[in-house]
């Protein structure tokens, strides 16, 4: 038994490749049956521009509403939206003229109400308007 490893002694010939005397046959991929489906990623990067655009600017034009705290009348009291801000007359004729301690309290849960909201619909809004842009300026490579 030999345990030394066994080296070439010879240096490897290489045999010429035989040149093509015509243009070999293109492979036909079969066709995809879910590329009709499919969006590309250029496609599906426009529906999500445009899906943040919409959901922004809904989330900033809907009104803003927080909880009645008065256990005796439930339901719900409506601030504003993220655009216009808290408006305190509306917010007073519609508790029925509280006094200016109960009113502050409101004005302060909805400006924390109001501030959350503003928090999600700008950026989905301007980062939807970032995509669409973008998609406008850079074009597709053509090839």
């Amino acid at each position: 038994m030999n345990t030394e490893p066994d080296l070439a002694t010879a240096p490897t010939v290489r045999q010429p490749v035989p040149p093509y005397t015509e243009t070999p046959p293109k492979e036909e991929r079969p066709a995809d049956p879910l590329a009709k489906v499919m969006l590309t990623p250029r496609q599906f990067w426009a529906v999500l521009a445009v899906a943040g655009l919409l959901l922004g600017l809904l989330l900033a034009l809907l009104p803003v509403r927080v909880a009645n705290a008065d256990p005796s009348n439930p339901g719900y009291v409506t601030c504003g939206n993220t655009i216009g801000g808290v408006e305190t007359g509306p917010l007073a004729d519609e508790l029925d003229r509280p006094s200016k301690a109960v009113l502050a309290t409101y004005v302060n849960t909805c400006e924390s109400a109001i501030s959350t909201r503003l928090a999600f619909s700008w950026p989905l809004f301007f980062a939807g308007t970032l995509v669409i842009v973008w998609r406008g300026v850079v074009r597709k490579e053509t090839a």
